[in-house]
């Protein structure tokens, strides 16, 4: 057809697409670029081009290729979908970006339903599940047969740990899937590789409901369906792993590399395993063995590193993520991974100096400021704390830990405005109204400000919060919140609670010795 219609890009269109749906992918390239040398104007094959080096994991000339056509009309509604579904891969800032091209693009169209799916992925990716799940709300009211989105629900529902939902809306899902007869939109290769997902996400979920018979039948069912997805033997092996059968896990973690022998999840899943049985031997081979295939793969020398940091080489440890940053300096885990390994071994120092290193390649990372200011916190260095918290905050107002941990600098070091550290206190507690620690900065900031009945309700929130966990993991509540209470108690009138509490700090402080044990003897002594 294509030869009888030479020249003409949308009957050469349908052989490029056919070539791509038939894994070959270069050889739609190929033909697309012959299609523009003919015809440059022919957006269409611009688009594609993309999309398929996308799909084939060349996101360098994926971004180069739309860049090109993004210069041409910065509010290309279909470049910026697919920029937001190239950046939808990448680190927290390529996601940040990723959001802002959707909203353009919903601006142009607002209920465009490739948009409001990536959008939904994007932010379920950044951890951002309220958003996600109100984008797919609004994918499912409006386009109630895109099967994408419903399985986009159910792993929303897993990701908030609500098991049950996804459960129920995974075997309704499965039922629909049963009926769905192939058309022009849903393929018998889609339509099938939907219902492999579908059962690896409800065995994932049956799996959190300790449902583990009912979990290995859905990984079973997938397995018949997709038998060459590596997917589906990491999640057999993870079962196996929770049902303590570990010598099952490494044939499921083999075989799902004998599909892909550079598959991270089974790597480190194997790996991790070798480790954690002290068979570091094993660990050290089974990565060698594919090193030796494959030395300049930047992921593989950073799970080396990971072998060495359980065994206890920091040397061993640094040289590979060194190595990991010689072959990809965008690898940023490794510099996480050094701050870490100098952080255990009282270099802070050179840990900030990664961290450092790290915002040069990536300058819009708010963790890397929030950590760089946790390490001058603990060295009593508040300004300089201070000024990394408040990059932090400029780059992610969300970013709850440097929020927090600034508001506690305001209130107790007098380095900034009680009101803002109110605001700041409030604004966390606000998203993460069950975490003592949140709560216990709240009621001290309120101590500070003179508002002790307010400081009294969140210190003893904090308290019962900390209490609940303590006893979920078997361990002794936490001193510091006791003494917090007591301080509020006593700041209020009230002894013999402020008596009780500070008691228990005392009591527990000796057991596991706290900064405050010597202020908490102290204000004991005077009730």
């Amino acid at each position: 057809m294509a030869e009888l219609d030479k020249g003409k890009p949308q009957s050469e269109s349908v052989l490029a697409d056919f070539y791509a749906l038939a894994n070959r992918p270069d050889e739609a390239i190929n033909i697309y670029k012959g299609i523009l040398s003919q015809s440059p104007d022919y957006i269409q094959a611009q688009y594609r081009i993309a999309e398929i080096l996308i799909s084939k994991g060349d996101l360098q000339n994926a971004s180069a290729q739309l860049e090109t056509i993004l210069k041409k009309d910065p509010h290309d509604r279909q470049a910026l979908l697919l920029r937001a579904r190239l950046h939808g891969q990448g680190n927290q800032n390529d996601l940040r970006a990723a959001v802002e091209d959707l909203k353009e693009v919903l601006r142009q169209e607002p209920n465009s339903r490739t948009g409001l799916y990536i959008m939904s992925q994007v932010n379920f990716n950044m951890g951002a599940m309220d958003q996600a799940r109100s984008y797919a709300a609004d994918l499912e009211k409006n386009y109630p047969d895109y099967l994408p989105a419903k399985l986009l629900q159910i792993q929303i529902s897993i990701a908030t740990g609500d098991a049950p939902t996804a459960v129920r809306l995974a075997s309704a899902f499965l039922e629909r899937l049963d009926k769905t007869a192939p058309d022009r939109e849903n393929s018998p290769a889609l339509i099938n590789e939907m219902r492999s997902r579908t059962y690896v996400s409800r065995g994932i979920a049956q799996g959190l409901l300790k449902s583990y018979d009912a979990s290995r039948q859905d990984f079973i069912a997938a397995k018949a369906l997709t038998p060459n997805d590596p997917d589906v033997y990491n999640n057999l092996a993870g079962l196996a792993l929770t049902e303590n059968k570990p010598d099952e896990a490494v044939g499921f973690y083999e075989t799902s590399l004998s599909l892909d022998s550079t598959n991270y999840n089974a790597l480190n899943g194997l790996t991790n395993l070798y480790a954690q049985q002290r068979q570091f031997d094993k660990a050290h081979a089974r990565i060698d063995r594919v090193i030796q295939s494959y030395p300049n793969v930047a992921s593989l020398h950073f799970l080396k590193a990971q072998i060495y940091g359980v065994e206890g080489n920091g040397q061993g440890a640094e040289a590979e993520l060194r190595k990991t940053l010689e072959l990809d300096a965008n690898y940023l885990n490794a510099y996480y991974a050094l701050a870490a390994l100098f952080i255990n071994s009282h270099q802070e120092d050179r840990a900030i100096a990664e961290y450092q290193r790290l915002i040069v390649r990536q300058p819009n990372s708010p963790g890397a400021y929030t950590l760089i200011g946790m390490l001058e916190d603990s060295r009593k260095n508040y300004d300089a704390s201070v000024e990394n918290y408040k990059k932090a905050l400029e780059l992610d107002q969300t970013s709850i830990i440097a929020a927090n941990n600034l508001a506690w600098i305001y209130a107790e070091y007098g380095r900034g405005n009680l009101d803002e550290a109110v605001r700041l206190a409030q604004a966390v507690v606000q998203k993460s109204p069950n975490v003592a620690g949140f709560v216990d900065t709240l009621g001290w900031v309120y101590l500070k400000k003179g508002l002790f009945g307010a400081a009294t309700e969140q210190l003893q929130k904090a308290v019962a919060l900390d209490a609940e966990t303590a006893e979920k993991a078997g361990a002794s509540p936490s001193p510091n919140y006791a003494y917090h209470l007591g301080v509020a108690l006593k700041a209020k009138g009230d002894r013999d609670g402020a008596r009780r509490q500070l008691e228990a700090a005392v009591r527990l402080g000796e057991k596991a010795p706290f900064p405050e044990l010597e202020d908490a003897r102290k204000a004991l002594a005077t009730l």
